[in-house]
């Protein structure tokens, strides 16, 4: 039983192969991303990644909310969001509708956003082109502080 907790940590630490048998053909630093438009409009804001529920308490008012993936259950989230940018997802998602509905900007099926975006991180959001652009990241926003 050990093996088995054990094998389900260590994948849980690695982002699973986007197609499997192929490595990533977007550079990490890359400035635009591509994904699906979900809900349409323009916004910028700071960027908050939500792994799961333990993050929700931690996430700041106005942020754009960062997930691989979310459910009925992060509704309240959406309510506090200024857009959404997920991993997964389309049309139909659970994301998607939830954005619309509240016409917060979104984009979904963005390829491993997680991991390319940290909080604090700025960036600009159009649900339309489904287009993630970076704006600033967030070690230039440290050291301009500085």
């Amino acid at each position: 039983m050990d093996r088995h907790k054990e094998g389900w940590l260590k994948a849980r630490e690695r982002a699973p192969e986007w197609v499997y048998g192929e490595t990533d053909a977007i550079g990490a630093s890359a400035v635009a991303l591509q994904g699906l438009g979900g809900s349409p409009g323009i916004v910028e804001g700071v960027v908050f990644v939500v792994r799961g529920p333990e993050d929700f308490s931690r996430f700041p008012e106005n942020a754009i909310l960062v997930a691989k993936t979310t459910n009925p259950a992060w509704t309240p989230l959406f309510y506090q969001a200024k857009g959404v940018i997920t991993e997964s997802g389309g049309p139909l998602s659970h994301g998607t509708v939830t954005a619309r509905e509240l016409g917060l900007p979104a984009v979904m099926g963005v390829r491993n956003v997680c991991e390319r975006l940290q909080n604090g991180a700025r960036v600009r959001l159009n649900g339309g082109a489904g287009s993630v652009t970076m704006l600033e990241e967030v070690s230039a926003r440290q050291s301009s502080c500085a």
